[in-house]
């Protein structure tokens, strides 16, 4: 199974879209992290297959928020920034 990291700077955009949606109502910030979290865990199968949208990066689009995550990587490792 490939391994994935997250850059510092991807985990303070996650924490950034939990407040937002926090604060438009209770409970969809979890919600929202919930949503991501399953993304991710999904390019533990999928990294690779996604759009390369610039040089070697690739972008998921969220299955139930309008954000993407942007990856690059070898075929053990992913990582996001």
């Amino acid at each position: 199974m490939i391994q994935v990291r997250i850059s510092e700077d991807a985990l303070q955009d996650l924490n950034d879209g939990y407040l937002f949606y926090e604060a438009q109502e209770a409970g969809l910030g979890d919600y929202f992290a919930a949503c991501l979290r399953a993304d991710v865990e999904g390019l533990k199968i999928s990294a690779g297959i996604h759009r390369v949208v610039y040089q070697d990066y690739h972008r998921l689009l969220s299955k139930v928020f309008p954000h993407g995550i942007l990856h690059r990587g070898e075929v053990r490792r992913v990582w996001l920034g």
